[in-house]
C-alpha cells in the first residue's frame, strides 16, 4: 500500500483536477470564480447549476446532490468505477497524453488545394435532447463527456446535433454535425463535415482510448457507437466515421492487443468489415461481431451490449 500511496501523491502532482476534470470533457459547463468551479454536477447528468463544486487549488470536488465528492483519486474512481490500483493506471494514462510542450494543431494536410483549418473554439452545446436521450439512448452526462448536443450558435450546425472532433493527440478540430430532418438526411447525407475535413488521418476517440489499447480496441463506424459503448464501461472504442481505413489508422490500431469489428448490419458494413479484417489482419489478431440486418451498434440495449463486449474481452 505504501508503493500505491506513493504512486497517487507522484500522480497528483503531475495531474491536477482541472487536467482531470478537461480530460472527459467535464468542465464545459462550469463556471469559475477565482480558483473554484462550479454548475451542474457532470457525474449525475443533474442541472442544478451549483451542485457541483471544484477547488482548483486544493484539488478537491464535491456534488451536493448524489455523487458525494473528494479528491482526484475519488473522481477518477467515480467516473470510471473502478479501483484505486486502476485509477492509478487511469492516472498514469492522462499524465502520459499530456503535451511536453504547447500543443499546436497542426494536423497534417494532404495537400495545398485542400487545406483544412481547424475549429478551435468550443460550443455551448445541449447534451439534454431527444435524438440523443431517445433514439440513441445516451444519457447527457455522457453525450456532455464527448462534447455532443444541439446549440444555437452555430448555422453550420443548424437542426443537427453536433459532435466535437480531435486529431489522434486530442487537438481540436472542429465539429461534425448529424442532420435530423429525414429529407435533408436523403438528400446530402446522415453527417455534415468541415470542408475538406481529413477523415483519413483520424479515429473518433483515439486520443481517449490510446490509454487502453493494451486492452484491446473496439472499431465501430459512428460517434453514437462510441458513446454507448463507453456508456456500458468499456471506454476503448474508435469509430471510422465511415467505412474506409486509412494508412495512418491502420498504424495506430495495430498497438492494440486485438482488434474487435463491431460495423454497422448493412450490406456497406458487412463489405467494409471483411476488407478491414484483412487489411489487419497480418499485423494484428482480429475479431468480428456480425450484427444482425440493419442494426447498429448503439441500436442495442445495453446489458446486451455489455455481455457482448465482455464476452469478447474476457477470453481473447
Amino acid at each position: 500500500m505504501h508503493d500505491l500511496d506513493y504512486s497517487f501523491r507522484h500522480l497528483k502532482a503531475q495531474v491536477g483536477i482541472g487536467t482531470i476534470l478537461s480530460f472527459y470533457g467535464f468542465d464545459l459547463h462550469l463556471k469559475r470564480r477565482g480558483d473554484q468551479l462550479f454548475g451542474p454536477c457532470p457525474l449525475h447528468g443533474g442541472d442544478h447549476q451549483t451542485a457541483f463544486r471544484v477547488n482548483l487549488e486544493r484539488g478537491l470536488w464535491h456534488c451536493f446532490t448524489a455523487c458525494g465528492g473528494g479528491d482526484t483519486v475519488d473522481l477518477i474512481r467515480k467516473i470510471e468505477r473502478c479501483s484505486y490500483r486502476e485509477a492509478a493506471r487511469h492516472l498514469q494514462c492522462i499524465a502520459a497524453s499530456l503535451p511536453k510542450t504547447p500543443p499546436t494543431i497542426s494536423p497534417p494536410i494532404p495537400s495545398p488545394e485542400r487545406a483544412f483549418t481547424p475549429f478551435t473554439r468550443s460550443l455551448a452545446l445541449n447534451p439534454s435532447c431527444h435524438f440523443l436521450q431517445n433514439i440513441k439512448a445516451i444519457l447527457p452526462a455522457t453525450a456532455a463527456r464527448f462534447e455532443a448536443g444541439t446549440t444555437t450558435s452555430s448555422t453550420f450546425l443548424k437542426n443537427m446535433v453536433a459532435v466535437r472532433l480531435h486529431d489522434m493527440h486530442g487537438n481540436p478540430l472542429g465539429y461534425c454535425g448529424r442532420r435530423l430532418d429525414p429529407s435533408e438526411a436523403s438528400r446530402f447525407g446522415k453527417w455534415r463535415f468541415p470542408k475538406n475535413f481529413p477523415k483519413a488521418q483520424i479515429l473518433y476517440n483515439a486520443h481517449r482510448a490510446h490509454c487502453f489499447q493494451y486492452q484491446g480496441v473496439v472499431l465501430v463506424e459512428c460517434p453514437w457507437a462510441v458513446m454507448r459503448i463507453a456508456q456500458a464501461g468499456f471506454p476503448n472504442a474508435v469509430a471510422l466515421l465511415g467505412t474506409t481505413l486509412s494508412q495512418i489508422q491502420i498504424n495506430w490500431l495495430s498497438n492494440a492487443n486485438f482488434i474487435l469489428l463491431m460495423l454497422d448490419g448493412d450490406p456497406a458494413g458487412h463489405r467494409a468489415a471483411l476488407s478491414i479484417a484483412n487489411a489487419l489482419g497480418p499485423s494484428i489478431k482480429v475479431l468480428q461481431y456480425r450484427l444482425s440486418d440493419n442494426t447498429e451498434p448503439e441500436d442495442l440495449p445495453e446489458s446486451s451490449l455489455r455481455s457482448i463486449l465482455l464476452s469478447h474481452f474476457l477470453f481473447s
